[in-house]
């Protein structure tokens, strides 16, 4: 047992104080006028790091283009803070955070290194996305209402009708819009800011084992981060929005400051330090990305790894990426999904058949007689996609072979998503140009998921072995019962390869 346990808080080594002159907000980290990469030194040391206590903190400030924090004013005042989407919009209800990740969002790759080697030992490039679905499967409605709420800001299915965790800034001001005036430094005072609080999840951060810092071991750690573009960690509340006097947000961006890498340090016994293995398993993960171009598609890979957990496939319009217009955390299956199957060297295993959809947004149904009808004129809409096998694969993927014991999925929440991209067409709809159409806070967490734990721990080799993904859909097939804005659009596949990788804290080793 150890001794004791150690607090500590250590800022990035590229810190950089904010300030604020005549509502311009400077320096901290960021994207556009600031520096984009964070880098964290934890020293050489004979103590133990426990991960289960390790702690991303810090204050976000979201800023309009001008550079100014996005507050309310004369011009812009509170009481349009409603889930109105007409002419009375305004720019902090435009502007929104991704409903399940939040702030996680603004992290876009983080790679791990130890002090001894300028070799990474963990890397996970697009971060966000895999977190974002894990947490929408694992969290409920009632806990983005109190537990991620206070640490990342996120809102889950309760960004809709209006986003209660919005990117709103205090108003430090004296006037009379002024909300907090207690601040009396205004923007430049230390609390200025939302305060945020999250895990790192990386395979060697987010790990059962404590990893041991001395010299003859890691010889310390290297945490370095890279931020997420503006456009890809805010998008717009409506895909076409109403004419309203003070919605634009084109240019605004985020500024983080006051940054802080927090955890608890293990001072071990002599009998610990003697006891200590140097090697360990990490839950590792690697996103490899494709991409669906016609109706009939087929997605090869090569894992190249030893002991595969399970493959998870996420789905985003070719523009959704790094694009205001469309929610970037809107995860939904192929477009006009039929079925599916899924290969390991040319033979589908360990499910040897072909997952279908029956009926899906292609099937056009007779009503009692009358005139065939299709997904976009039958309500509820997610009744017309027979998608349950589907979602079940999905999860289990994504949760190691199990099934959800809570989440924030549900057929409402699939619903909501469809019927959001049919009304992206404001023809379709019929409102008016002072309405904004196509909601881009109804979202969903669906994909295409291949579970080899069995819910056991099994695992699958892929060395030198390929993985297949054989989708017939409407992607790109420009069917006229699909949703105009998307049926002519290709789609972009970013796939999660979870394995378990073998690492040695010793020879900095990582075999996978």
């Amino acid at each position: 047992m150890p001794v004791s346990k150690v607090y500590f808080s250590i800022p990035p080594l590229n810190d950089q104080s904010v300030s604020s002159a005549a509502d311009v907000m400077t320096g901290g980290f960021s994207t556009v006028k600031g520096n984009s990469n964070i880098k964290f030194a934890i020293s050489a040391q004979d103590r133990l790091l426990d991960t289960s206590d390790l702690y991303l903190t810090g204050r976000i400030i979201h800023v309009r283009s001008t550079g100014g924090p996005l507050t309310v004013s004369a011009a812009t005042p509170l009481a349009s803070f409603n889930a109105n989407n007409g002419n009375t919009l305004q720019a902090y209800t435009n502007q929104n955070i991704s409903n399940w990740g939040g702030v996680q969002n603004m992290i876009k790759r983080v790679f791990v290194q130890s002090k001894k080697s300028s070799v990474s030992i963990s890397e996970h490039r697009n971060y966000p996305m895999f977190v974002n679905v894990r947490d929408a499967w694992t969290h409920n409605t009632d806990n983005y209402l109190v537990s991620p709420l206070i640490r990342y800001d996120a809102a889950g299915n309760e960004a809709n009708p209006i986003n209660r965790h919005s990117v709103l800034m205090d108003n430090c001001t004296t006037g009379a819009v002024g909300q907090m005036p207690n601040l009396l430094s205004g923007q430049n005072n230390t609390e200025f800011g939302k305060p945020f609080s999250f895990k790192l999840d990386t395979a060697l951060l987010n790990n059962q084992m404590p990893i041991h810092l001395g010299n003859d071991f890691l010889g310390g750690l290297l945490v370095n981060l890279e931020l997420n573009n503006e456009n890809g960690f805010y998008h717009n509340r409506f895909f076409d929005s109403s004419n309203g006097g003070d919605l634009n947000v084109d240019g605004s961006y985020y500024i983080v400051k006051d940054l802080r890498l927090t955890g608890r340090l293990s001072v071990p016994t002599p009998q610990d330090l003697a006891d200590y293995s140097a090697n360990m398993l990490l839950a590792d993960r690697f996103n490899l990305i494709n991409d669906v171009n016609s109706s009939v598609n087929s997605s090869k890979y090569t894992p190249n790894a030893s002991a595969v957990r399970s493959i998870v496939n996420l789905y985003l319009d070719q523009d959704q990426e790094n694009n205001r217009l469309k929610n970037q955390s809107d995860f939904r299956i192929p477009l006009g999904l039929q079925s599916y199957q899924q290969n390991k060297n040319n033979t589908r295993q360990p499910q040897d058949f072909v997952v279908e959809v029956v009926p899906n947004s292609l099937t056009k149904t007779k009503n009692q007689g009358a005139a065939a009808v299709d997904a976009s004129a039958i309500t509820p809409r997610v009744g017309a996609v027979g998608d349950s096998e589907v979602r079940n694969l999905f999860q289990r993927a994504v949760l190691n072979g199990e099934l959800a014991d809570k989440c924030s999925i549900s057929l409402q929440t699939e619903e909501n998503s469809i019927t959001a991209g049919y009304e992206m067409d404001r023809a379709f709809t019929g409102a008016a140009i002072t309405e904004g159409v196509g909601n881009n806070q109804n979202v969903n967490a669906m994909g295409i998921g291949l579970d080899y734990t069995f819910g056991m721990g099994e695992t699958t080799d892929y060395r030198q072995r390929d993985y297949d993904c054989i989708i017939r859909s409407g992607v790109n097939s420009g069917d006229a019962v699909l949703p105009t804005e998307r049926s002519s659009t290709a789609e972009i596949t970013q796939s999660y390869i979870k394995n378990i990788a073998a690492f040695n804290s010793q020879t900095l080793v990582k075999s996978v």
